[in-house]
């Protein structure tokens, strides 16, 4: 099945689908068992373009940090709208680099519209295409594409990853879903870079877990992506909070004292 173009695909907007995604956020799969007293903050790519693996791996490695970079194998060597999507020789740099390569279904499909076999085989199909690349499994760490699920789609997957991030603003704490881990989406608008800013800011302060997702970083990024320069005003600002700016593995070793193999 040929990997769906994000930029040409939009999940159900409608006001009942709005509903239905808050009611599935609620149901929690797979609670958070602590809030992280020192506040936590991680950087993730979707899909990815090159760009993200250029600038996005730049702004981590300037701040001394690694990123998450969640790769849908169907769009690798693609064009689209975020530009041009990676391929195998942007992997091994970024690992060698001390990046972690997470997981997303091979098609780019939307989860809420397809049963929870689907979507196991979605990412069993896309895990092993990356373990063909890499030589060893991609960590088990995963995104929903456009952020969409339902409950028995979270529930299904605790078996084969450990967590998977969502696309709704919020600090993870204690209860949070582990299964749909809130997170805050950096565009060409400003006010998410502010939005997120303030996240940062609060749990620096008070504790808990920011994750942050965007997908190109460009001067003139798509409306999914960011620049680099508010790319690196956020990561300045997470290195200079006093909060650990962590991958998602080692976040969620951090939070759970469970190491992943």
């Amino acid at each position: 099945m040929t990997a769906l173009d994000p930029s040409k695909y939009n999940p159900d907007r409608s006001f009942p689908a709005k509903i239905k995604r808050r009611l599935t956020l609620w149901r929690v799969a797979k609670p958070m068992p602590t809030t992280p007293r020192k506040g936590i903050i991680s950087f993730t790519f979707d899909d990815f373009p090159k760009s993200a693996a250029q600038h996005g791996a730049e702004t981590m490695d300037m701040i001394g940090a690694s990123a998450t970079y969640y790769t849908c194998t169907g769009m690798a060597g693609h064009t689209n709208v975020m530009g041009d999507i990676f391929t195998e020789d942007d992997i091994a740099p970024l690992i060698k680099a001390g990046h972690e390569i997470g997981t997303h279904t091979q098609t780019h499909l939307d989860c809420a519209r397809v049963d929870a076999e689907t979507i196991r085989s979605e990412i069993s199909t896309n895990a092993s295409n990356l373990e063909a690349i890499i030589g060893k499994a991609p960590e088990p760490h995963f995104a929903w594409p456009y952020g969409e699920t339902h409950f028995s789609g979270k529930s299904s997957i605790g078996d084969m990853v450990s967590t998977a991030r969502g696309i709704l603003p919020g600090i993870n704490r204690k209860g949070s879903d582990l299964m749909q881990i809130r997170s805050f989406e950096l565009t060409p608008e400003g006010w998410t870079t502010d939005r997120a800013s303030k996240a940062i800011e609060q749990a620096a302060r008070s504790g808990g877990w920011v994750t942050i997702f965007t997908h190109d970083v460009r001067k003139d990024p798509s409306a999914y992506g960011t620049t680099p320069a508010a790319l690196q005003r956020l990561a300045k600002q997470a290195r200079d909070s006093g909060a650990d700016v962590l991958n998602i593995s080692a976040a969620y070793e951090k939070i759970t004292g469970e190491a992943v193999a």
